[in-house]
């Protein structure tokens, strides 16, 4: 799985160098690049290897929910397309294997720009490259550096994010980043360079691989709407185990003022 994730990488930062087609995809302000695509159709076929009997979720061309029954890959080719399509180097490949069971068992979120794979098996820990890694232990918002993320589908009637919340940890921590990868994200939680995140509406892919390197690092995830957090949840709220209850509880009094 790491190779395959490596390898893909290296697909893309050719594919950065040497031009890309980008359009438009949805109605919002994603983007698709011919790089996206053909990084897909190689983890496509790599991972088909592993294990053959395992379907494939990729974020190309899925047809929607629900994820299907039984063991499935859960595959962002490129997460940060639209950091891609710029040249601002905040992207990633995220791969995710779903056991049977439903529980996420293996991820890979690696990091082509700077030759940083972060690496999780349930029960075996978490690593960065050879270096296994843990979330931080702060306790206080005060003391806290978090990121967030915004959804593509913005008006300018409707930003498309519940903005009280974005309102309500401004105020209150000492840094708040919005990278644009929510895979990278969750993986700098588990790295402690993040303290915490949180994000809705976001697809399996964006979270499914990053949400096993937060357990495995000794953090804590949950749904962004409440409950714990599966691979068919709207969002994720990911951080340290300290600061835990400190961001669930503040994005649910955010959502209580602004009703």
């Amino acid at each position: 799985m790491v190779a395959a994730a490596r390898e893909a990488g290296e697909l893309l930062l050719r594919a950065s160098a040497q031009g890309l087609r980008v359009s438009g995809k949805g109605p919002g302000h994603e983007l698709v690049t011919s790089a996206d695509l053909a990084s897909q159709e190689l983890l496509h076929r790599r991972l088909g290897d592993l294990r053959p009997d395992a379907a494939f979720v990729g974020e190309e061309g899925w047809g929607g929910p629900p994820l299907p029954d039984g063991p499935c890959w859960i595959v962002d080719p490129l997460d940060g397309t639209n950091n891609f399509a710029h040249g601002y180097p905040v992207w990633s490949v995220s791969i995710a294997f779903r056991e049977g069971s439903g529980r996420i068992s293996a991820a890979c979120v690696h990091d082509p720009t700077r030759s940083e794979t972060f690496r999780a098996a349930r029960g075996e820990g978490a690593f960065l490259n050879d270096r296994r890694i843990s979330t931080t232990s702060r306790a206080t918002l005060g003391a806290c550096l978090l990121a967030t993320g915004f959804p593509y589908q913005r008006t300018l009637d409707d930003p498309g994010a519940d903005l009280g919340i974005l309102d309500y940890f401004l105020r209150r921590v000492q840094g708040l980043r919005r990278g644009g990868s929510a895979a990278l994200d969750l993986a700098y939680v588990a790295s402690g360079r993040l303290d915490g995140f949180w994000e809705e509406r976001l697809m399996p892919w964006d979270m499914a691989a990053g949400c096993l390197l937060v357990e495995e690092a000794g953090g804590r995830i949950s749904a962004c709407e409440g409950g714990p957090w599966s691979p068919s949840s709207r969002g994720v709220v990911a951080s340290g185990p300290a600061i835990h209850e400190a961001l669930t509880g503040g994005i649910g009094i955010s959502r209580t003022r602004m009703r």
